[in-house]
């Protein structure tokens, strides 16, 4: 596989994850609390980037009302997709 296969597989895989949380958000302001199968499985792919954002939000305000842990999502998959750039 070339360089530039993996860095366009990458580059789509960080694309996905930025779209999922999006869709996550999203689907949080307008089906608060609902249990779906198909929310279930957009948690598999976003709560691995939102849960340690969460934590910090809690750590750092508890109890605040907006959630910042998309956005410090964001932050980690943008510094991820920089530093495997740099590795490939």
């Amino acid at each position: 596989m070339s360089n530039d296969t993996i860095r366009l597989a990458v580059y789509f895989l960080f694309r996905f994850l930025e779209g999922a949380i999006l869709v996550d958000v999203i689907l949080s302001w307008m089906m608060p609390g609902k249990k779906n199968p198909l929310i279930d499985i957009l948690h598999i792919f976003t709560d691995p980037f939102m849960i340690p954002g969460r934590k910090i939000q809690e750590k750092i305000a508890p109890g605040l009302m907006i959630d910042f842990s998309p956005i410090l999502a964001l932050i980690i998959i943008n510094l991820l997709q920089r530093i495997i750039f740099s590795i490939v």
